[in-house]
């Protein structure tokens, strides 16, 4: 799949500067308590005083027993999935000519904003924490002057670096437009 196919209605001669997603960690993270979550039925098993085997053998027992954990794991799959799709539908990328911000908010609802990089009045990377200071990972609020107070990336990997580039996309962008302005008030 090419990069091209990631930008949502193109512009003529836009291309793609930053495509960003959340640091991988806090993937890991997530999956990780859920797995944990699932390891506690064969804690609880290992732990529980007396004849574990008895139960599972009781006509009543095992029944309520398989459709319990089954119950539980297929919950934990639905779980584990969510948090895989939620990671990886969130995006934010940068072009040369706009932001994009696509954020899947459960399963079925995704928000997508967009603003013209010539109208951001500020970038603030923003890192809080013992993991997001020790990995690199953070928030990067992006402040325009429309309708629309900060677009915020999350949990974004070298933040810091981000906003320098979007600041730096920014600049150039605003320079360009004052130029093609002048060039055409000077054709005119």
């Amino acid at each position: 799949m090419s990069r091209r196919s990631y930008l949502p209605h193109a512009l003529p001669d836009e291309k793609i500067i930053l495509l960003v997603r959340r640091h991988p960690f806090v993937l890991f993270g997530r999956m990780l308590l859920w797995i944990v979550i699932g390891l506690v039925p064969a804690a609880l098993a290992l732990m529980v005083p007396g004849d574990f085997q008895g139960i599972m053998e009781n006509a009543v027992g095992f029944p309520l027993a398989v459709l319990g954990l089954s119950t539980l794991y297929l919950f934990l799959w639905v779980f584990l999935l969510n948090s895989f799709v939620d990671y990886f539908l969130d995006v934010w990328i940068v072009t040369n000519e706009r932001i994009i911000n696509i954020e899947q908010r459960q399963l079925f609802s995704r928000i997508s904003a967009e603003q013209k990089l010539s109208r951001i009045q500020d970038v603030t990377a923003e890192i809080n924490g013992f993991w997001p200071t020790f990995l690199r990972y953070g928030e990067v609020h992006v402040q325009t002057a429309g309708t629309e107070d900060r677009f915020n990336f999350h949990q974004v990997p070298q933040p810091n670096d981000i906003a320098r580039k979007i600041t730096s996309l920014a600049e150039m962008k605003r320079r360009y437009d004052q130029v093609r302005d002048e060039l055409d008030r000077a054709e005119t």
